[in-house]
């Protein structure tokens, strides 16, 4: 029978991967690899290249070092780490004013805002400015994956609860709960974004 990968913690995954376990590493990457290199695009300007070299760097270095990984934080958490200490060291000498400066100054704002997200709705103008979707895109990066895939599920794949609650091997209740969390994340995070570019008071 095989393991169901998604139901263990992060902290039964780093066990499993340091026993030699090559499938949960695999579910590892595809797990956070499409959400690692978002964080890392915007981050790096737009660069592809230098996004998917950071992204594998990434990787690299998490399970050269996932015994130091201790459960503290979440896998998602732990792995952006390590991240943005590879865009830090390519991005020394860049220019400001960017959205990646701006993604950059607010990482530790933006991390309070993760840790306490509530249950306040999502503003409606947050996802239909056309104009804003580098915002929008930016702001998705910073979610941790279950957030990020949620959102794109339900609000450009157009899924229903219950098809996001079977891809994600949850019940309907806890989907909707999860796509509450993810919401408010969205909201309050893409509000601290738009702020600091100065696109609101």
């Amino acid at each position: 029978m095989s393991t169901d990968y998604r139901t263990l913690s992060d902290v039964a995954l780093r066990d499993r991967i340091l026993a030699g376990d090559q499938d949960a590493a695999r579910f590892v990457f595809e797990e956070h690899f499409d959400a690692l290199f978002e964080f890392a695009h915007y981050r790096l300007g737009g660069d592809r290249a230098q996004a998917e070299d950071t992204v594998q760097d990434t990787f690299v270095v998490a399970l050269e070092s996932l015994s130091n990984f201790d459960g503290r934080s979440s896998l998602h958490t732990w792995l952006c780490g390590i991240a943005k200490n590879k865009i830090r060291a390519h991005r020394r000498k860049r220019r400001p004013a960017t959205l990646a400066d701006v993604l950059e100054e607010a990482d530790d704002e933006l991390e309070a805002l993760l840790a306490r997200v509530s249950s306040e709705p999502l503003p409606d103008w947050a996802l239909e400015r056309k104009e804003t979707r580098e915002l929008v895109g930016a702001t998705l990066s910073t979610l941790p994956p279950d957030y990020r895939r949620a959102l794109l599920d339900k609000y450009v794949s157009g899924r229903s609860v219950a098809q996001i609650a079977a891809s994600a091997g949850r019940s309907e209740k806890a989907a909707e709960s999860m796509l509450t969390r993810a919401r408010v994340a969205f909201a309050e995070v893409f509000e601290l974004l738009a702020r600091k570019r100065g696109e609101l008071p």
